[in-house]
Order: C-alpha cells, then structure tokens, then sequence
C-alpha cells in the first residue's frame, strides 16, 4: 500500500480547495456518527468529574404596590445537567 502525502507545494494546496468535495459514503456517515456519540460520551463523564457549580441567582418580583424586590437566591447546578439540557428549553 503506498502511503498517502499531502501537498507539496503551496500550488498544490490551494489546487484541493478548488476540487470538488467528496461525496460521504454509508460508511463514512455511520462512523462519524459513532465518533461523534463516542465524543459526547466521553464528554459526558469528564463533566461527571467536576464539582458542582455554586452560584448566586436573582429573583425579582413586583407587590400590589408595584414595588420591584429582588433576592438573592442561592443556586447550585451539576456541569452534565447544563450539557445535557443545552437547548432543551
């Protein structure tokens, strides 16, 4: 099997971006969505392995005299549980 080079002159780099893409075949699209679960799982538990995030939250509301009050409401959230929901709201 004779190996694969990239190119070798600054011509011949800028020639491949003017060649058309390849079109993915089944194969390359089942692995890159194996990669691609594989990464988010890994993700996954790197973000198991951080502490939880303290914070300090605001919570504002108005009375019948509409008057506004704000409290200090303290939080906490787990990192996954951000990953997780992303968009999900």
């Amino acid at each position: 099997m004779v190996p694969v080079t990239g190119p070798n002159t600054l011509q011949q780099l800028l020639q491949q971006f003017d060649a058309p893409a390849k079109c993915k075949t089944q194969a390359d699209i089942i692995r890159d969505y194996q990669v691609k679960e594989t990464m988010a799982a890994l993700e996954l538990d790197m973000l198991r392995m951080d502490p939880t995030v303290f914070f300090t939250g605001r919570h504002v509301e108005r009375d019948e005299q509409n008057l506004v009050h704000r409290h200090a409401v303290p939080c906490a959230c787990r990192p996954e549980v951000v990953y997780c929901c992303h968009g999900k709201s």
